[in-house]
């Protein structure tokens, strides 16, 4: 029994973990500023929407985060990267924990 208890303690607390990852995903999201040319559902010829770039990076999270830490190209409109670098600057800052839960989040948004 008290195996069992354990292990509903610890679901429950990489569950708990997750989601606050996933929620401060989004909150690291609108503090850079993502928000301003990436919009959920629209899309222009130079920004792409959130959709696009979750859809994109499936089953490539590692190439997201490195992307997000400077040490990857682009695979979504590579020929507009350049307008990232400064926000790619910023990325680079972050923990390595917030670049996960930044990627996290954005893979999350089909």
């Amino acid at each position: 029994m008290k195996q069992i208890g354990i292990l509903v303690i610890s679901v429950v607390c990489i569950v708990g973990m997750n989601a606050a990852r996933a929620d401060g995903g989004e909150t690291i999201f609108k503090s850079l500023g993502c928000m301003s040319c990436h919009k959920t559902e629209s899309t222009s010829k130079v920004n792409p929407s959130l959709t696009e770039i979750s859809l994109a990076y499936q089953g490539k999270e590692a190439q997201l985060v490195k992307y997000l830490q400077g040490e990857s190209e682009a695979i979504v409109r590579p020929q507009k990267a350049r307008l990232m670098k400064r926000y790619i600057e910023k990325t680079q800052k972050l923990s390595d924990a917030d670049r996960k839960a930044l990627a996290d989040f954005l893979l999350r948004q089909q």
